[in-house]
């Protein structure tokens, strides 16, 4: 008997009632083949990308984010770090991915800057995807070389206006320092980076005079004596630092934060959404979680079920800063 021949009976063979079963699954519909697919997540290694450079906030916080849901899920969680473009390209990587569970991306701040200022950013964080959990937030500090002869916000004004485009900044979102140059009154010469933990480097070896920092990426640092902070970048003084004056305090209602969060690709499947918020949520808000981000300088969420509502936020002052000061579109 050739394989050909065996193989004829047995498909005339087959009962009705097998026949209805694989009809039923051939048919079966969409949301059903969601379904088990949800039933079955994580069924393979989990990637989180990171729009910035290794050793950064956002790359932190996605590393101790991948470790927590490994340890949940019990599956492999990678985090590729996708820096550039002030991280337009790694959250268009993102975007783009299939919207399977298996791509998350943090989202930070300058993110939903670059969608008021860029013209084409690559990415929409409104339609391209769905916002999880807020984990983490930092005051910015404005923080220069050791010997660089000023030491306040005040002596900072008059240096810079005394010295116009003579001081070399870094900056992760250089719009932000536009912004700042705009409300001040100052000019100085932005040079973009890829992360912040680069323009610490450079501070430390006097590539620069200044940078714009996370509070937490340059604490270890001033505690060290190789850098020091002018001015926090925000509305009120940062409580690690009550002795440094905030820039808000000279011009009020000037503010910038920076946040932390994890979004998935939109269109992911709703039962993976959910499932992904509810493990993230509870590792945010997890005690041990709460005081890493402590140690590290920055601020734990009291909410962080309203991602959404925090880029949204962030968009719309965008927007009207954009209009407002005139800033170019990149």
């Amino acid at each position: 008997m050739t394989h050909r021949e065996g193989f004829r009976p047995s498909s005339r063979g087959m009962s009705r009632r097998q026949f209805g079963l694989t009809a039923g699954a051939a048919l079966m519909s969409p949301s059903l083949v969601t379904a088990a697919r949800a039933d079955t997540y994580p069924s393979r290694p989990i990637t989180i990308v990171v729009p910035a450079a290794a050793g950064g906030p956002s790359d932190t916080i996605g590393r101790s984010a991948a470790v927590r849901l490994q340890q949940k899920f019990n599956q492999t969680v990678i985090v590729e770090n996708k820096g550039g473009a002030s991280g337009n390209l790694g959250a268009a990587s993102a975007a783009k991915a299939e919207p399977d569970g298996y791509t998350l991306v943090v989202l930070l701040a300058p993110l939903a800057q670059n969608i008021a200022i860029y013209r084409d950013p690559g990415f929409s964080l409104e339609k391209d995807f769905t916002p999880l959990a807020h984990m983490a937030s930092v005051d910015l500090v404005i923080a220069a070389r050791k010997n660089l002869p000023i030491n306040t916000l005040d002596e900072f004004l008059a240096y810079t206006k005394a010295n116009p485009g003579k001081i070399s900044c870094g900056s992760q979102s250089p719009p932000q320092m536009q912004y700042l140059m705009r409300t001040t009154g100052i000019d100085m010469t932005v040079a973009p980076y890829k992360g912040s933990s680069l323009i610490t480097n450079d501070l430390i070896g006097g590539q620069i005079d200044v940078g714009l920092v996370p509070y937490s990426d340059i604490a270890q640092h001033i505690a060290a004596g190789t850098v020091k902070v002018l001015f926090t970048n925000g509305p009120k003084r940062v409580r690690q630092l009550p002795d440094v004056m905030a820039v808000g305090e000279r011009f009020p209602g000037f503010y910038f934060w920076s946040w932390y969060g994890i979004a998935a690709p939109a269109r992911t499947p709703a039962p993976i959404v959910a499932r992904l918020r509810t493990e993230l949520i509870e590792v945010a808000k997890s005690p041990d979680f709460v005081a890493f981000v402590s140690k590290l300088g920055l601020a734990s969420v009291d909410e962080p079920g309203k991602f959404n509502e925090v880029i949204g936020a962030e968009i719309a002052q965008w927007k009207r800063l954009v209009d407002e000061l005139q800033l170019p579109r990149i």
